[in-house]
């Protein structure tokens, strides 16, 4: 191949990442058109999207295109690249006619085909198609699939022959299932005996099996779910009334509340500084928190906020206690007086 057709060939592979249609004067036009990503069942590789070249034979008046860049990467002028354009041309007209075949480096292959139109071959090795820059193909290996006829015959032999492997995993099996049963029934053999359901600890790698005593976690969790009963904290007369009241008047504040005497004793050894907040609600603006305060306020509650959880959420109280018994009877006035969804904070 002479130099002149080298550099055309170069210029013609390059315009072809930026159009979609170059001609080569007095020999036809490359039309370029975007195909879409395929898959070779056959060979099981997934191909990209690629620019699909196409030589129209008609395409022959000179737009200048070609002959502007050729004469910008060899720096002559547009009459001489034109010039040599047309010698190289002369050249393949001459080529194909003999019989020859004509290789367009990285573009394709041009021949003379039976009927004596031009056929062409594009070259695959480079894809011109901008959007898919870095792609390559993609090779799956096959998924291997027994045939029914050999599953069926596999299930009919595992049927037919016992296996002491088998024997062993069903004995690995049941020996799994049994160790957590045993654990459950001696964890709650230890911590049920005497116990209000409101007060077992139900997390068994927190309880001291070598005395009474439930370890507190390190960390405190922001909300804390405690379970109380309305009739723990209020004798039948006072919910008689509490119900009364909310039916009559919602908003009316319990004018007396006394435990009753025969409430099991709590746990009360907490520091002085310990503070048991009844939340009503979390906030992610404060201007509602504030505006929900004030609600509770005019409902006969001692409302406040009382900061912030570790989301960021802005709280607010039904009232704060000092005493956990005070703040547990707290907690089952306002589920009975203004919402059961009501909770306990400890600090």
């Amino acid at each position: 191949m002479q130099v002149a057709e080298i550099n055309i060939s170069s210029v013609i592979a390059d315009l072809l990442y930026e159009h979609n249609c170059v001609i080569i004067p007095g020999f036809g036009g490359l039309v370029g058109n975007r195909a879409p990503a395929q898959l070779d069942e056959n060979k099981n590789t997934f191909y990209p999207p690629y620019k699909k070249l196409v030589f129209n034979s008609h395409l022959l008046m000179n737009d200048g295109l070609l002959s502007a860049a050729l004469s910008k990467k060899e720096n002559i002028s547009f009459d001489e690249s034109t010039k040599m354009l047309d010698a190289v041309v002369k050249n393949w007209q001459s080529a194909l006619k003999g019989g020859k075949e004509i290789n367009v480096h990285q573009v394709g292959k041009f021949k003379k085909a039976k009927d004596k139109s031009i056929a062409f071959h594009q070259d695959f090795s480079v894809n011109y198609l901008p959007e898919a820059f870095g792609m390559q193909a993609i090779h799956v290996a096959a998924t291997q699939r027994n045939t029914i006829k050999e599953k069926i015959s596999r299930q009919i032999i595992d049927s037919t022959i016992p296996s002491a492997k088998s024997n062993k995993a069903i004995l690995k099996i049941a020996a799994a299932i049994a160790v957590p049963i045993a654990a459950s029934a001696l964890f709650l053999a230890i911590n049920l005996p005497g116990k209000n359901s409101a007060e077992l600890n139900w997390n068994p790698f927190l309880w001291n099996f070598g005395t009474s005593e439930v370890i507190k976690p390190l960390i405190k969790p922001d909300v804390t779910i405690t379970i109380v009963r309305p009739e723990d904290f209020f004798s039948r007369e006072e919910l008689l009334k509490i119900y009364a009241d909310k039916l009559n008047a919602p908003n009316q504040e319990l004018s007396t509340s006394v435990v009753k005497d025969d409430l099991p004793k709590q746990n009360t050894s907490y520091t002085a500084s310990s503070q048991f907040h009844v939340i009503a609600g979390c906030f992610a603006d404060e201007n509602n928190a504030t505006t929900f305060t004030e609600e509770l306020k005019a409902a006969g509650f001692d409302a406040h906020i009382v900061g912030k959880t570790p989301g960021g959420l802005t709280r607010v109280a039904y009232g704060t206690y000092s005493n956990k018994l005070d703040a547990l009877k707290g907690l089952a006035n306002a589920r009975l007086k203004h919402s059961a969804s009501a909770w306990m904070s400890e600090e």
